[in-house]
């Protein structure tokens, strides 16, 4: 009985070694429509958060499409914002570098609030933050929605929404070349903002920013759709 047990045990290890490490640990799933990768906003619930409506749209709109959650803090205070922006990029990162390792079709990345500056950061880098995802890694994304971006520059061709005049609490520098960076990817963004928003404005209307998704959730799947089918 023991020599059996012992011999199930040397069966199953050796099974075990035969599976590259990759196929124990995860497996991707392609799609021939696309995979949407969202981040939710701050103190939010995991999983997509707000733009879980956006997500749900794309899936609707594109078939064959999947969808996936950026697995990170989102927190203001433990960790401290910085870091789990930080954390928020690798994780988008990673995600982004595995599906086009693995898969052929394309990219959309969606965030609102803090999950907005997770996805331009992973585009375009910016102040103690990783480095932004390459230039050939990114021509696999179609298109990009973001939501009460605290980095929104006002003035860019991508900008969208009712603010037109007012900078983010942590907006880009106008001569920067985080700028600069994500400006070469503008034709494939929208980042809607609108007036008196508390962090993509630097304004004190607080549900100026929580209502932004409903507001431009319809007008953002569209653009979403235009440019990945």
């Amino acid at each position: 009985m023991v020599l059996s047990i012992l011999t199930l045990a040397v069966s199953l290890v050796t099974l075990a070694s035969a599976v590259p490490v990759d196929l124990l640990t995860r497996q991707t799933t392609c799609y021939s429509g696309v995979y949407i990768i969202g981040a939710r906003g701050s103190e939010e619930d995991a999983g997509f958060g707000s733009v879980a409506s956006v997500v749900s749209g794309v899936l609707a709109a594109i078939p064959d499409s999947g969808s996936v959650a950026v697995d990170y803090p989102a927190s203001v205070l433990d960790p401290i914002y910085s870091e789990s922006v930080t954390d928020g990029i690798n994780a988008m990162t990673t995600l982004i570098e595995n599906y086009v390792g693995n898969c052929s079709g394309n990219i959309v990345l969606t965030g609102f609030s803090q999950g907005a500056e997770v996805v331009t950061d992973t585009l375009a880098g910016g102040v103690d933050k990783p480095d932004p995802i390459s230039a050939k890694t990114a021509a696999r994304i179609s298109a990009v929605a973001v939501f009460g971006d605290p980095t929104f520059t006002h003035g860019q061709s991508f900008d969208a929404g009712t603010d037109t005049s007012t900078n983010g609490i942590f907006a880009r520098g106008t001569a920067s070349a985080s700028l600069a960076l994500l400006n070469t990817y503008a034709s494939k963004i929208k980042s809607y903002c609108d007036t008196g928003d508390v962090y993509c404005a630097s304004g004190d209307n607080s549900t100026a920013h929580s209502q932004e998704v409903p507001t431009w959730r319809t007008d953002a799947v569209a653009f979403i759709t235009s440019l990945s089918t």
